[in-house]
């Protein structure tokens, strides 16, 4: 619900070389965009521009990692704009968060949460639309990893260069569109990231602009990406700001009679949680258009520019749990449960059916548990599995019959000699005689 704080649905874009939620895929990975040889990239970014290394494919002198391209975060929630948190706002509740988070970030004259940034404080090149404006309620975090041998070289700042979208309550009930023109950049061009709902803009950033205010260090992303939809719950995301009296905001439970278990959620979340059938986040399309004139536009998890694949298959731990057996499962097709006789069962009559055992069974062309999806895939494979014959080995695609008999011929003799031998051997050791060791 549009006034109700707590949950936290997102649709946004991860680099390759990390993976939400497996923290170790992320550190000094997560959110870095810069192809910078510095002092601070050296010790605070894994793949950084300094190294003249190739292992894994990785380019040599190419500074890699995995920014975040937020398409929206969503905060419901009651708090009007210039109350509370948002005194100095001109957006409150509910509202959408439209970010790109990249490193490095900057390290010194930074703008305070909840002011304006001062002059020389934040980046250029930025435009905001109708309805929005500059997300002074989150900057950016300070990264510190435990381990870490040297945190006052190893530690680094990444920001958030982000506008809040005004929202009201047709956003959570009828279907909009949300839209993200990704230009990537190549010698020619800094390329640029521009944001929209419903065609109106929201805001536009150029990687001119992000380069110049960060000294050359900060670049739009040009890595390859996964697209990601999911809802979280977060006690710092819409719920109370101040625990209400008396309520110690220890524990979190809806279905707790305990009055302290459900204190300190917002008011009305948990009748919203348990309510039959509950918020639901649904889902129409997701498109990507891309353009076939520009060969750095490009659909796939490694590419020639950005290879990713050697790296992530050396190095499965950091990509998987211990129950997992791959770091990337493959799509489940059908076995979604249903309900028969429900006329969108499976996606309808055309994309599959419900079976008696009230699971979908997906027919031709559509895929996922619901066979919701289009059972599509790019046409070109830019990084291949390795083969033996990469490395210039080629098998003998035959081999004359002559030789093939005269290796079984000698095979079978070697074996013939092992047993003979051994029988020998069992006579000398039953007859009394008792072999040298």
């Amino acid at each position: 619900k549009a006034h109700v704080g707590g949950l936290w649905p997102a649709f946004w874009i991860l680099g390759n070389l990390a993976r939400h939620t497996y923290v170790g895929s992320a550190m000094h990975v997560w959110p870095w965009s810069s192809n910078q040889c510095s002092t601070k990239s050296f010790y605070s970014q894994k793949f950084n521009a300094c190294s003249k290394m190739t292992h894994y494919g990785l380019h040599p002198g190419q500074g890699r990692g995995a920014p975040e391209i937020d398409i929206f975060e969503v905060q419901p929630g009651k708090i009007k704009r210039n109350h509370g948190p948002f005194l100095r706002s001109p957006v409150g509740q509910p509202f959408q968060s439209a970010s790109f988070q990249v490193a490095p970030g900057r390290p010194s004259n930074r703008p305070g949460s909840g002011y304006w940034p001062g002059p020389g404080q934040w980046y250029d090149g930025i435009e905001g639309g109708n309805k929005s404006a500059l997300n002074i309620l989150y900057y950016g975090d300070y990264n510190h990893f435990w381990g870490d041998v040297n945190p006052a070289k190893m530690d680094y700042w990444s920001d958030a260069i982000s506008y809040n979208r005004q929202l009201d309550t047709t956003h959570f009930e009828t279907a909009h569109v949300y839209r993200l023109e990704w230009d990537v950049p190549t010698e020619e061009k800094d390329g640029y990231l521009r944001w929209y709902l419903d065609e109106e803009l929201i805001v536009s950033m150029n990687g001119t602009g992000l380069k110049a205010s960060s000294d050359g260090a900060v670049e739009i992303s040009s890595e390859p990406s996964s697209i990601i939809l999911n809802t979280a719950i977060s006690s710092q995301w819409g719920f109370p700001g101040e625990c209400p009296a008396n309520c110690p905001c220890k524990k979190y439970d809806c279905n707790s009679k305990d009055w302290t278990d459900v204190c300190g959620f917002s008011e009305g979340f948990c009748d919203m949680m348990k309510k039959k059938g509950g918020p639901q986040y649904k889902i129409d399309w997701v498109r990507v258009y891309q353009d076939p004139s520009k060969p750095e536009q490009k659909v796939g998890c490694s590419t020639p520019e950005r290879p990713t694949r050697q790296y992530i298959e050396a190095h499965p731990n950091l990509y998987k749990m211990p129950e997992d057996e791959v770091p990337l499962k493959h799509i489940q097709r059908g076995q979604g449960s249903c309900t028969r006789g429900e006329s969108d069962a499976c996606g309808g009559s055309e994309h599959g059916t419900c079976t008696a055992a009230n699971v979908c069974q997906c027919k031709e062309g559509w895929t996922g548990p619901g066979c919701l999806a289009h059972a599509g895939h790019d046409a070109i494979d830019w990084d291949a599995a390795d083969k033996i014959t990469d490395i210039g080995f080629i098998p003998p695609t035959a081999a004359p019959m002559v030789l093939m008999v005269a290796l079984g011929v000698f095979v079978v003799g070697i074996l013939l000699a092992t047993l003979i031998g051994k029988e020998r051997l069992d006579g000398w050791v039953s007859g009394g005689y008792t072999p040298l060791k």
